[in-house]
């Protein structure tokens, strides 16, 4: 798979600042995607999960909207990091947002004409585990490895950093929109904050 061709599928590869980290994410999506068989024509059936019929968003539109809406808060709360002095790189939330599904990648296989099933990987290692690898491989700094690594219920009792709690927030929050509608998940965020 192009690089160029990922810069056009997720232009958020262009927000990275940092050229060897935006080199190394999209090296990291690179190896994913062939690891798992996936190509610039079936890219795209994709699912975010196969646990749950009605979910029809593609891992293409849960990573695009994750980054996005992480693009967005960021800016919109630096002014709070700042003055409070809370270390919270930008280049680390945008690059492990994009990243933090890539071993969905390995965990899925293409099965035919637009048809998708768990991947034989996928009793042994659910996404976390096979994306840090992936990432760790391709080069990747440790706070991104980490940030893959804890971003779903794996990470319920790990340390976590500003930009991996805050990657891993706007995720579970965008993921339980696509699965049980935004009703639902703004009652439950509700319910956990108050």
């Amino acid at each position: 798979m192009d690089l160029k061709y990922l810069e056009s599928l997720f232009p958020a590869f262009l927000e990275i600042q940092d050229p060897d980290l935006r080199y190394k994410s999209q090296l990291a999506m690179q190896q994913a995607m062939e690891q798992g068989g996936w190509t610039e024509r079936n890219i795209d059936t994709v699912p975010v999960t196969l646990n749950w019929k009605e979910c029809d968003i593609s891992w293409v539109e849960h990573v695009t909207d994750v980054t996005e809406m992480c693009i967005l808060e960021f800016d919109k709360m630096k002014k709070y990091y700042a003055r409070h002095n809370v270390p919270f790189c930008r280049d680390t939330v945008i690059a492990g947002a994009l990243l933090h599904d890539i071993g969905k990648l390995t965990e899925f296989a293409p099965a035919g004409e637009n048809s998708v099933v768990h991947s034989d990987n996928y009793h042994l290692m659910r996404h976390p585990l096979s994306g840090a690898i992936i990432a760790n491989r391709a080069g990747l700094p440790d706070s991104i490895v980490h940030l893959i690594a804890v971003h779903s219920f794996e990470g319920d009792q790990s340390y976590h950093t500003a930009e991996s709690e805050f990657v891993r927030t706007v995720d579970i929050f965008v993921f339980h929109c696509c699965v049980k509608g935004l009703e639902n998940s703004l009652l439950e965020q509700k319910n956990k904050i108050f």
